[in-house]
C-alpha cells in the first residue's frame, strides 16, 4: 500500500511540475517559466509588442486593496528582445538600467539563489512617483537574445507578492 501511495504521488510532483511549466519562442529562442498562479494572476499580454518588435509576455494581479482602500495591481513582465551586439549580460544590463532609473538596494545574482539561469544579473530596488513601488529587475543573455523580467508592486501591498515575484524570477530559462 505505501508503494502505490509513494507512486501516486510521485506521478502528481511530475504532471503537476510539468503543467506549471509554460515557454514562448521569441527572436530565435525559446523561453521557458512557471507562471504565476492564474487564480490570483492574469495573463495580459503574450506576444509581439508592435511598436518596439520585442516579446511582451506579461502577468497582472486581481487588485489587493492597501492600506487606503486603492486597489492595487502588481505586475510581472517579460521583455524578449534581439541583441546583434556581442555585449554580455553586464553590458546588457547596465544599457537597460539607464533607461529605468530606481534605487537599488540588492544584487540578485544566481550564486546565492535568485535565478536558475546562469548568465543573468538583476537588482531588488525602489522608485517613487508619489507611491513607493518596490521592484525587482533581472536581466539575462542568451546567445543573440535579451531579456528583462520586471516585477513591480506598490510598497503596500509588496508583502503579499514578494514570494510570486522571486519565484517567477527564478523560474525563467532558456531552453537548450
Amino acid at each position: 500500500m505505501k508503494t502505490a501511495i509513494a507512486t501516486i504521488f510521485a506521478f502528481l510532483q511530475i504532471v503537476f511540475a510539468a503543467h506549471a511549466q509554460q515557454s514562448f519562442t521569441a527572436h530565435g529562442s525559446t523561453v521557458i517559466y512557471a507562471a504565476p498562479d492564474s487564480s490570483q494572476w492574469n495573463l495580459v499580454n503574450d506576444g509581439i509588442h508592435p511598436k518596439s518588435g520585442g516579446y511582451l509576455l506579461m502577468f497582472e494581479h486581481k487588485p489587493i486593496a492597501d492600506a487606503q482602500g486603492r486597489p492595487i495591481k502588481p505586475v510581472i513582465a517579460v521583455i524578449c528582445e534581439p541583441v546583434k551586439d556581442s555585449s554580455d549580460v553586464i553590458k546588457y544590463s547596465i544599457a537597460k538600467r539607464l533607461q529605468v532609473p530606481f534605487e537599488v538596494k540588492k544584487m540578485l545574482i544566481p550564486q546565492r539563489g535568485d535565478f536558475t539561469y546562469k548568465n543573468a544579473v538583476g537588482f531588488e530596488g525602489q522608485y517613487d512617483k508619489g507611491v513607493i513601488h518596490k521592484v525587482l529587475i533581472g536581466h539575462m543573455r542568451h546567445k543573440e537574445v535579451g531579456l528583462q523580467i520586471i516585477c513591480d508592486s506598490t510598497d503596500g501591498v509588496y508583502d503579499k507578492v514578494d514570494s510570486d515575484m522571486r519565484n517567477f524570477l527564478k523560474s525563467v530559462n532558456f531552453k537548450e
